[in-house]
Parts: C-alpha cells; structure tokens; sequence
C-alpha cells in the first residue's frame, strides 16, 4: 500500500519519493515567512531581557589548564566575530575571489569542506550589492569545480532584499552570502540521517566563511530568518526542491 507521507510533489506535481519524510516535515514547519516573523521577533525581544550567562557542565576532578596556541590560525580564529555595522564599502574582485576561496574544489577533486559520503548537498549563491567590476548588482552562483561565479538574476538593493531576511544591521553589506541544500543527494545515501548531516555541512560553510572574513579583516554575521519561499525566487529555485539553508552578510 502506498504511504502518503514518503512522498513530494515536483514542480510538475507529480509524486517524488522522499528518502527523509521526517526531516522533509521538519522542514516545512520550520520555514520562514512575514507571518510567523512576528511571533519569533517577540521571542528575540523577550531573550534580550534575560540574562545572557551561559550554563556550563560541572565534573568534580581536577581539571588540566591547557595552553593556548600562538600561530596564525589562532590568530583569525581570535579576530573571527558577527559585527551587524557596515560601512558603504565595494569589495575588490581578489576579496571577493578570497572568500569564495574556502568552498572551493582541490586538485584531488575533493573539496576544502568535509561532506558525508562526499555528496555536497550544498551550493553557494550571493547577492553581489557593492562590488568592484562586471558582477556588482548580480545575483551569482558559485561553482566549485572552478573556482568561478556565473550570472543567475539582477540584483536589487540590501534594502529590498533584506524585506525577506529580516536582519537588523546598521548600514548595508556588501555582499550576502546564502548556502542552499539540495538535501536529496545525502538522503539517497543516509535516510534521516542524511538532513542532519545536511545541516552540519551548513555550519562548516559558515565556519569557514567566518574564518576567510576574519583573514580578510572584514565584518560579516549570519543571517538565520530568510523567509525561505521568498529567497527561492530571488535565486529562481521556486520550482525545485532547493532547501534555503542560512545567509552570510558581509562587508566592511
């Protein structure tokens, strides 16, 4: 008997076969929209009343004080931080090549970032709003394998763009960053697993973008309230079953 639930509708509405029913539903009850933004604003200002102190795990042994390392890693690792104040600041091309550098392809056709079962289930677009040569004004795609950006869609104003974000910053970024999943090509491997191995993949590319920001000495911080339905058109995802992961700002 065929059960309703381990299947999607395509963009041509004919059923698909879900490898992750769960996380699918998941999914969906967690997208972003301008109706439910209010409910979670009003969380966010109820948090910001509360104490901000982190409770820790306690073990009763003696605990062995470890030494901090002093190399250049730990030096970006130090300088890395989410600052919401930009400068009206154009991004050259040789930045904006260095900051794409983290999600590139190696010479052993592997990738910089670690993925399960090497499936990549997540692709890099970016809203291109201030910077230098023939991109700026673009939506673009960035494609791994070389090390390139093709052109997707034009790209509006910070402002316009951010009415389906919702990220509260002083002055305009110059370029955000959204990592897309297409989550099926770990869930044909991993099942259920596979959306959360999809979202840890996520936190390595936002990790290692944070760290390409810092080596830049520039300024960045995540963008986590994406209306997802909204963000799928500006890319001109609305009729595939692209999952809007999280968004990176970033400028100066």
């Amino acid at each position: 008997m065929e059960t309703e639930g381990f299947y999607l509708k395509n963009s041509n509405n004919l059923k698909e076969f879900s490898e992750s029913p769960t996380f699918d539903l998941f999914w969906e009850n967690s997208k972003f929209n301008k109706y439910n933004a209010l409910q979670l604003s009003n969380k966010l200002n109820e948090d910001a009343r509360t104490s901000k102190t982190i409770p820790q795990l306690f073990y009763p042994t003696e605990e062995l004080q470890l030494k901090k390392p002093n190399d250049n890693l730990a030096k970006i690792l130090d300088r890395r931080e989410s600052k919401r104040k930009f400068s009206e600041y154009e991004l050259t091309e040789k930045q904006l090549g260095s900051l794409f550098y983290g999600f590139s392809q190696k010479e052993n056709m592997t990738r910089i970032i670690p993925s399960a079962g090497a499936k990549y289930p997540v692709e890099v677009y970016a809203f291109l709003f201030n910077v230098r040569g023939p991109l700026n004004k673009k939506v673009v795609y960035y494609n791994p394998d070389f090390h390139s950006l093709s052109i997707v869609n034009d790209c509006g104003s910070f402002q316009e763009v951010n009415e389906h974000c919702g990220l509260r910053v002083e002055g305009n970024p110059s370029v955000l960053f959204v990592f897309v999943g297409f989550v099926e090509r770990v869930t044909k491997k991993y099942g259920e697993r596979g959306g959360r191995f999809f979202l840890i993949e996520v936190g390595h590319y936002a990790q290692t973008l944070g760290l390409r920001i810092a080596q830049e000495k520039l300024c960045g911080v995540e963008v986590g309230g994406i209306y997802d339905d909204e963000m799928k058109k500006h890319l001109k995802l609305e009729n595939t079953n692209a999952l809007i992961g999280l968004g990176f700002a970033c400028g100066n």
